[in-house]
């Protein structure tokens, strides 16, 4: 019997470290477009960390998507939901109420720079 279990359990912990070495959510390296999608996603919400350059392989997807429609719908989606929230805010209307914003891809856009740095 002691045997027997043993056995089990040798078969349950190869089984289960396979299982765990192999990640659930798995960056591809076959498909770029899935792994630039992640990377831009991870990029966009501050979890990359330092980077100074677009990835070499995700650069035509940056292009595609900055040139494309999703960097426009992107775009005109937030700028929509930055007006619905600003037609919200009561003004006091005694002079000191004041508007602060983040220009850089808020009220200016970087596609000129990207492009003209081959979006990398």
């Amino acid at each position: 019997m002691a045997k027997s279990q043993l056995l089990l359990s040798l078969f349950l912990f190869i089984s289960i470290s396979e299982t765990i070495s192999q990640s659930i959510i798995q960056l591809s390296r076959d498909h770029d477009d899935v792994y630039c999608s992640s990377w831009r996603f991870s990029e966009e919400t501050n979890d990359v960390g330092y980077w100074d350059h677009v990835p070499s392989r995700c650069v035509s997807y940056v292009q595609d998507y900055m040139t494309g429609d999703g960097y426009r719908s992107d775009s005109e989606a937030v700028a929509s939901y930055a007006l619905d929230f600003a037609k919200t805010v009561e003004i006091a209307g005694d002079g000191k109420d004041a508007w602060v914003f983040d220009v850089d891809e808020t009220l200016l856009s970087n596609l000129p720079y990207y492009a003209l740095h081959g979006f990398g």
